[in-house]
């Protein structure tokens, strides 16, 4: 978890004195340790996490009026009166996530929604308006917006099921039956990368781990077609309800693992199959995958390969050097490069 404040928390520090006393619910897209700052002026304080990395680190905070969850549908106390919402980029992702937490709220809650300007935060006016609740803006600093409003009527109750996009991805002879919650990379659909990834991974045996796993797509295909271990893993809450509303969808079994890299897995493979991640909300980042590929030579078997998929523009290669003595390009159309490397 990041400590230097990022920019929206920077302009939440002008208005600490909003949550005084109030029985404060944070979810949405965290950045930063901020929300700690509040234990002092909170009755009691709640973070919601989709992020395991970000749960994990609130989790180790110590504090009485401190309590934290990894869920894709945060289950709240009866006396929650305030929400600090950190706008996603995703609009989808903030509509799921506010018709999960809106009926929890008390009647009269007070309702606070902050997000960088150019990742689309003014969306937050319409989704709420569709729940009687007026923003106003209150704040506009270091290219953020904070909104303020209050929730004055009764909220429908949640239900999971209608969030779920189906879809299907056709395999050789099989077909694979996939469930995707907002929130999920290329909610929906097959994105093309690992379209691409799938046509080239050879036949698969042994233990295999899907990294990124997304909605489950690369590790569940690849169970469907050999008589594997499959293991899948990633660091999204939305990711982990998938995986799991995928591998029940196609009656396969599976182990599903929270995990902010590699820390939570304890085994060795045959296969790691990934697209990994390389945004981190509106940014491009690398510090994921070149943790992942310094860490997966320890958790492949002798003989053990790692595939993955990357955009054409992400330099890889270097980093696979440092910790692979053998890889491959098996495929480079310009836009995607698929790489295998070998223990």
């Amino acid at each position: 978890m990041n400590t230097t404040l990022h920019a929206t928390s920077q302009v939440l520090e002008r208005h600490d004195n909003l949550f005084e006393q109030q029985h404060l619910i944070v979810a949405g897209q965290l950045a930063d340790a901020y929300p700690l700052q509040l234990l002092e002026q909170v009755a009691s304080l709640q973070i919601c996490c989709n992020h395991f990395g970000h749960y994990q680190y609130f989790s180790e905070q110590s504090h009485s009026k401190l309590t934290c969850q990894f869920n894709a549908q945060p289950q709240l106390h009866e006396n929650s009166n305030a929400l600090l919402f950190f706008m996603p980029k995703a609009k989808q992702e903030a509509a799921y996530l506010f018709a999960c937490i809106l009926p929890q709220l008390q009647q009269g809650a007070e309702i606070f929604v902050v997000g960088e300007n150019r990742g689309g935060v003014k969306g937050c006016e319409k989704l709420l308006a569709s729940y009687g609740i007026k923003l106003n803006k209150i704040d506009s600093a270091r290219r953020c917006s904070l909104y303020f409003g209050t929730l004055n009527q009764t909220v429908p109750a949640f239900q999971l099921e209608p969030w779920f996009e189906h879809f299907q991805v056709a395999l050789p002879a099989k077909t694979l039956q996939v469930k995707s919650l907002p929130g999920v990379f290329n909610h929906g659909k097959l994105d093309e990368g690992s379209q691409l990834l799938l046509e080239q991974l050879p036949a698969m045996h042994g233990a295999v781990l899907d990294f990124g796993c997304g909605a489950g797509i690369i590790g569940a295909s690849q169970a469907l077609l050999y008589p594997i271990q499959i293991s899948l893993l990633d660091v999204s809450a939305y990711a982990i309800a998938s995986t799991q509303a995928t591998l029940k969808e196609n009656a396969i079994a599976g182990t599903v693992i929270a995990s902010d890299g590699l820390s939570e897995v304890k085994q060795r493979f045959d296969f790691i199959v990934s697209n990994p991640p390389f945004h981190a909300g509106i940014a491009t980042q690398y510090e994921t995958t070149e943790t992942f590929l310094a860490q997966a030579k320890q958790h492949l078997r002798e003989n053990g390969e790692l595939w993955l998929v990357a955009n054409s523009f992400l330099q890889y290669e270097s980093l696979i050097k440092q910790h692979f003595s053998r890889y491959e390009t098996k495929l480079d159309n310009k836009k995607f490069k698929i790489l295998r490397c070998c223990v």
